[in-house]
């Protein structure tokens, strides 16, 4: 698997904090919020490994599924990591 090719001055990385920036300013900072700009990042580097972010995943298990927020897929739809959007005044 190639290693990820990700550095501060990158284009995908500066307009994530930018995007950080601009929602700050404007007094937003909940994960519905920020989630479209990291969601933004997750994709350029998931497409560096040939995989795609799809928002709102759903995995079934046996009799139930749960939806996540993102899930990283390959070509033939495996999985290969999940996302799940916290931000800080959620309680873990």
């Amino acid at each position: 698997m190639p290693s990820l090719n990700l550095k501060p001055s990158h284009k995908a990385v500066k307009d994530y904090y930018d995007a950080l920036s601009n929602l700050a300013d404007l007094g937003a900072s909940h994960e519905g919020a920020v989630s479209p700009a990291f969601a933004a990042l997750l994709q350029y580097c998931a497409h560096q490994s040939g995989w795609t972010l799809i928002r709102e995943h759903r995995i079934k298990r046996n009799s139930h599924s749960v939806r996540v927020d993102g899930a990283l897929v390959d070509s033939f739809n495996l999985v290969h990591g999940v996302w799940e959007a916290k931000d800080s005044s959620d309680d873990l």
